[in-house]
């Protein structure tokens, strides 16, 4: 091939990367594409079902045949490309070796990964060379990173003043009391929230590392609520909930302080349950989880039993469609902070309020957030910082259009701002 495609989708044929494929016929209109896998009749098959899914001939679509297990074949398909959209999971065990490859060609690199070692991984061990070759990398493009991380873009963005803490408030479709609760999310990704568990002390090294030394102590504190509490105009009990959003937009916020000495905003957030009940067992229910994934014979019970250990949501069958279409989120963002005309060392007078929502987040929004974030990269390079390096979202993308980006499609993301009050 002697002219460079603009984007290649690696892993086409798993669960999330044939949705992926599909959404890549609107989102990546005006840019060349193919598709990778190791198995060349299984990604013809995906061309075939898409394209008569979406009323396209997608036959000539380029297939690239790239395994794992081979490391030249990986290499080739970085250099056949401009930016490889990595949908090829667990990435602790696959993602390294498609990592290293795009940025000793110089490719940049975008996927879904929410596991916090890998990413956090990739970034100190290739943030040096991904610089010296250009090469941008990142990670948790989808759900829950991007509307997170751009949550608290958007928030600032329209924040009249300086932010000094953002709150977080999910609440979605999902009621746990249904006996019928349907399941939302593949299995796959069980296997992933365990190893991030058991592996807590590999984290711990790694943002000890990854935090800045001379990281200033923040006034005034914000305070986790760890009770369930309510918030005005919402239905929903909250509890707090540690996910891989909050490390992403923590680690951002030290990019930033890293890199531009900008003060960084505390930033908490909280989901929601319709029932008190659920409010404080889930938590209990996650606090059991993180035990049992400390030993090994108490992990294979968790491994065997996703769907019972995840009240349904996890099953290894996956989500239908019409699971995944049922499915809808809302996060409402509360932005603390200084009015333009306050010093930093009085009390903080204002807070604004915005909100995302989203349909069918875990897989169809997730595949635009993913395929817009590439394109981004490609059409906007000389917005994101520096000149490569392996970032995070929230740190790659305030300055660029992804918001508005997002905002074009039907799986995408609605931004809304719902008011500006004193306090």
């Amino acid at each position: 091939m002697s002219t460079k495609l603009d984007v290649i989708i690696f892993g086409a044929t798993g669960f999330t990367g044939k949705i992926v494929v599909e959404k890549a016929v609107e989102v990546l209109q005006g840019l060349t594409w193919g598709i990778a896998g190791r198995n060349l009749s299984k990604l013809e098959n995906v061309l075939s079902t898409v394209g008569k899914k979406v009323g396209k001939d997608l036959s000539l679509i380029p297939i690239t045949i790239a395994d794992v297990e081979d490391e030249k074949s990986i290499k080739e398909m970085a250099n056949k490309c401009k930016i490889v959209v990595n949908c090829c999971g667990p990435y602790r065990l696959y993602g390294e070796i498609v990592v290293k490859s795009c940025i000793e060609a110089g490719t940049h690199h975008v996927d879904i990964s929410g596991e916090a070692q890998f990413i956090e991984g990739m970034m100190v061990k290739y943030q040096d060379l991904a610089k010296e070759k250009h090469a941008y990398i990142i990670s948790a493009c989808g759900f829950d990173s991007i509307p997170g991380e751009m949550g608290v873009a958007f928030a600032e963005r329209n924040f009249p003043g300086t932010v000094n803490s953002i709150e977080s408030y999910w609440e979605n479709t999902l009621d746990l009391k249904d006996k019928n609760c349907k399941t939302l999310v593949h299995g796959g990704t069980w296997e992933s929230v365990i190893h991030v568990l058991s592996h807590v002390d590999e984290l711990i090294a790694l943002r000890g590392q990854l935090t800045p030394k001379d990281l200033p102590r923040l006034e005034p504190e914000l305070k986790v609520r760890s009770y369930p509490h309510r918030v005005p105009t919402l239905k929903s009990y909250f509890v707090p909930i540690h996910a891989g959003d909050r490390d992403l937009v923590v680690q951002t916020q030290n990019f930033l302080f890293e890199n531009e000495k900008k003060r960084p905003i505390q930033f908490e957030n909280y989901i929601g349950y319709k029932s008190l009940l659920y409010a404080v067992f889930v938590p209990w229910l996650l606090s059991l989880i993180t035990l049992f994934a400390q030993y090994s014979w108490t992990r294979k019970v968790l491994m065997m039993f996703p769907k019972f250990f995840t009240l349904g949501i996890l099953t290894e069958e996956g989500p239908t469609e019409d699971n995944m279409e049922g499915h809808s989120f809302e996060m409402v963002f509360k932005t603390t902070g200084w009015t333009k005309d306050q010093t930093l060392n009085e009390q903080p007078k204002q807070q604004l309020w915005t909100r995302l929502s989203a349909r069918n987040p875990f897989y169809a929004m997730t595949a635009v957030a993913l395929l817009a974030s590439a394109k981004i990269i490609l059409l906007e390079k000389d917005k994101l910082p520096g000149s490569g390096g392996v970032i995070s979202p929230g740190y790659a993308f305030p300055k660029t259009s992804l918001i508005e980006e997002l905002q074009k499609y039907k799986y995408g993301i609605k931004f809304e701002v719902l008011k500006l009050e004193s306090i």
